[in-house]
């Protein structure tokens, strides 16, 4: 005859429940590259999004350094690369896939579509892509 052994389950008490609900969550942090002679000049605009592929969640742009918000334009050094980072609200813990998207009411809006997700929430993307 084989014993039966129970293992207890572990419960997480009532004060670590809401402690976990009320700790800050990282932002997603985007690097993105300009390759040298991609533009004179670049902005961006703060109708950028991650959009969740699989949902209609979209995490907004909250900062930025190293580029301005439009419609102040930032001056790139020709013959250089120029270095960014973008910061946006936390994904959703389903989220597996996104887009970068910057929806604007003029041709030619960044968009990086398709970006795998990944444990660090750090993304280096590269203009042009």
């Amino acid at each position: 005859m084989s014993a039966v052994i129970r293992i207890p389950v572990r419960q997480e008490s009532p004060e670590t429940k809401i402690l976990q609900q009320a700790a800050p969550l990282e932002p997603v942090v985007v690097h993105i590259e300009c390759a040298p002679y991609y533009a004179h000049a670049i902005r961006v605009w703060r109708t950028t999004y991650l959009i969740d592929l699989d949902s209609t969640h979209r995490s907004a742009l909250i900062d930025a350094k190293n580029i301005t918000f439009h419609p102040r334009w930032r001056s790139v050094r020709p013959g250089y690369k120029h270095r960014f980072t973008l910061y946006f609200e936390p994904l959703p813990k389903s989220v597996r896939q996104f887009d970068l998207q910057e929806i604007i009411p003029e041709p030619r809006g960044w968009h990086f579509p398709g970006i795998m997700r990944n444990r660090e929430d750090v993304y280096h993307l590269n203009l042009p892509n």
